[in-house]
């Protein structure tokens, strides 16, 4: 990121904290503040222009655009199912700047049909973000797909060609469970706990069954929220080998997690054993649909064969705009003010379980995902109702389960994105009591 870059996100950063509330100090001392010339100080100010951040009066000033207050936690709803960014914390304004930009600079190609992997600047850009994570690969091993579903759909058509098996966890992400169901996937199941995985029963399962492909959500898994450790993917990533299988490695959340010792899977893999998955829409948003997959070189000429029919490209203006977002410094910002808001709200949920649920298992690690495991006793169809009565919203756990599996967990999940901070411990503290109150008897 370049210096005035790194100068226009804070001031944005004192901005969104109101530090400067209508107007900025004068060049001369934003040259002192930050140590930088009258050229970078105006290249950054240039681009909060351009971002509806703030105008000039010429030999006045800079001001900063103000927007009338609302208050959009108005509803009594308590929401704990939704795991996406709030769309009151998304810079539209921004957001908006760069799809004007994007037309300007590219409606040539609105009117015709590009690549199908996707745009070269955009894959360039991506493969920047691996490496600051330190995942390296080939650009030429990047498609970028309409979100990671897509990803797991052309995946799936795949195996279903060569009528490959694939292994699924149980409980997994809902989606997996139904594309397996809806295309009738030749699939094998492992009954994981809800807080690790045992490695010598998913061992066993492989070995009797022998899957092409295994699926996993190695960090910050949905809906559990545990994270494997490396003595694990490093078991796995042996077990490919051995048994000759793919792991599908989906890293969906993988920008919430702080752990800088943190390896992924596709990482520590030397054996081109590892299809990496990365979605933005729980950073971004769901609507942008974009993400990418980043393939074994030997299977990328298959996966961009069925992509081609399935979706000829990916939308040229989405990438248009998400490649004006990164290279505008505007992603690195944003991601970071988005991941900083999510942990306050996680530490504010985690002294709420710490005294609402004492007597409760739950699985916390203070990023996404929080599971609150539930006695047997527990009547769900009596929960889900008394938890409606009183407003609350979370999702149906039978949903990360294949229809009809019958050794499944009953927990609640869950999620913070979409819930004021103020109304997490009373949300938490109306959970406790709906649970009591479905107890049997």
């Amino acid at each position: 990121m370049k210096k005035y870059q790194r100068i226009a996100n804070l001031l944005l950063q004192y901005i969104d904290e109101g530090y400067y509330t209508s107007r900025l100090p004068n060049i001369r001392e934003m040259m002192k503040l930050f140590n930088a010339s009258q050229s970078t100080i105006n290249q950054a100010l240039q681009q909060l222009i351009k971002l509806n951040k703030i105008y000039n009066k010429p030999n006045i000033g800079y001001f900063i655009i103000t927007k009338n207050p609302s208050d959009f936690d108005s509803n009594d709803y308590f929401d704990f199912s939704t795991s996406s960014t709030s769309w009151t914390d998304f810079p539209f304004e921004s957001y908006i700047q760069c799809l004007e930009t994007s037309f300007k600079n590219d409606k040539q190609n609105l009117f015709t049909y590009g690549s199908v992997t996707g745009s070269n600047l955009l894959k360039k850009s991506f493969k920047s973000i691996l490496e600051d994570d330190q995942i390296f690969t080939k650009e030429e091993q990047i498609v970028i797909t309409s979100g990671t579903q897509q990803a797991l759909h052309i995946l799936s058509l795949m195996m279903i060609n060569n009528n490959d098996k694939i292994l699924v966890e149980q409980p997994t992400y809902h989606q997996m469970n139904h594309l397996i169901e809806r295309l009738n996937m030749n699939h094998t199941i492992y009954n994981r706990n809800l807080d690790d995985i045992n490695t010598h029963e998913l061992e066993n399962i492989i070995k009797s069954d022998r899957p092409k492909y295994v699926y996993l959500m190695p960090r910050l898994h949905n809906p559990l929220g545990t994270t494997m450790n490396e003595t694990e993917k490093l078991i796995l990533l042996k077990m490919a080998n051995k048994y000759d299988f793919y792991i599908i490695e989906d890293d969906y959340l993988g920008d919430f997690e702080n752990n800088n010792s943190y390896k992924s899977i596709y990482e520590m893999d030397n054996s081109g054993r590892v299809i990496y998955l990365k979605s933005f829409s729980k950073i971004m948003f769901p609507g942008q649909r974009l993400g990418f997959v980043v393939l074994p070189i030997t299977l990328v000429q298959k996966f961009v064969d069925i992509k081609e029919i399935v979706d000829i490209q990916t939308n040229v203006i989405s990438q248009s705009i998400m490649q004006t977002f990164i290279s505008s410094g505007l992603y690195d910002y944003h991601k970071d003010k988005i991941i900083d808001n999510h942990q306050q709200k996680v530490n504010v949920l985690h002294q709420s379980l710490n005294k609402h649920f004492k007597k409760y298992e739950f699985i916390d690690n203070h990023k996404m995902h929080t599971v609150i495991k539930l006695p047997k006793t527990i009547n769900m169809n009596s929960l889900y109702n008394n938890l409606s009565k009183s407003k609350i919203l979370v999702d149906d756990y039978k949903q990360n389960y294949i229809s009809n599996y019958k050794d499944n967990h009953k927990f609640i999940k869950l999620n913070t994105s979409n819930i004021a901070e103020s109304k997490i411990d009373t949300g938490l503290k109306l959970i406790k009591n709906c649970i009591d109150f479905s107890k049997e008897f």
